[in-house]
């Protein structure tokens, strides 16, 4: 008895001596961690990068407003889009990009900070909704825009929407509902003093 108990003991210490498949036990306890934190970092340079190709375009396309080189070409809502998109050397889809342009009446910035804030959420919806609201990536409202002249005040707003890989819970860094993330860029100016050149009509 007394020797089956040494033997047990000896069995039992060599057990705890045993290293085979400590790497894997290791790996798999700091591997997900690990490939989190990785996968995490990549997804956040992808919104850097894509928030910074998306300020270029903003500023590029913008800088033709301030200038009325935009308004004497005839340009509209949807060429103004258009140019942004291209500004933005294909990096991802126009349908996820919206665009506002406004104007001040009286000329004053403080007027345009409310125009160009986002729209607030409905007292009157419920928690199944609010709950179904959350889980589906947001739907952006339509384009904005206004013809402006020289000497006004404008205010542009980009909004880019953005769907993101890894899950929030992970690296939080969705700002929206469905895992997405909204890159919104805005430039305030006041446009030079240029004259509008009517755009001659084919007979």
């Amino acid at each position: 008895m007394h020797l089956q108990l040494k033997t047990k003991r000896r069995h039992f210490k060599a057990i705890l001596k045993e290293e085979d498949g400590a790497t894997a036990i290791e790996f798999a306890m700091l591997g997900l961690p690990f490939l989190a934190l990785l996968f995490g970092i990549i997804e956040l340079a992808l919104i850097f990068f894509i928030s910074s190709t998306t300020q270029h375009a903003l500023e590029t396309a913008a800088r033709e407003i301030r200038t009325g080189e935009f308004q004497n070409s005839g340009g509209t809502a949807a060429a103004f889009k258009t140019k942004i998109c291209t500004a933005m050397a294909g990096l991802g889809s126009c349908s996820n990009l919206r665009v506002d342009v406004v104007t001040s009446n009286t000329g004053r910035f403080s007027d345009l900070v409310l125009a160009v804030s986002p729209p607030a959420p409905d007292p009157d919806e419920t928690e199944d909704e609010k709950e179904e609201r959350e889980s589906k990536s947001p739907v952006l409202p339509a384009d904005s825009y206004a013809q402006t002249s020289g000497g006004d005040v404008v205010i542009v707003r980009v909004q880019y929407k953005h769907a993101l890989i890894i899950p929030t819970a992970i690296t939080r860094l969705a700002n929206a509902s469905g895992n997405t993330h909204i890159i919104t860029h805005t430039t305030a100016f006041r446009n030079e003093p240029f004259s509008i050149t009517p755009v001659p009509t084919t007979p």
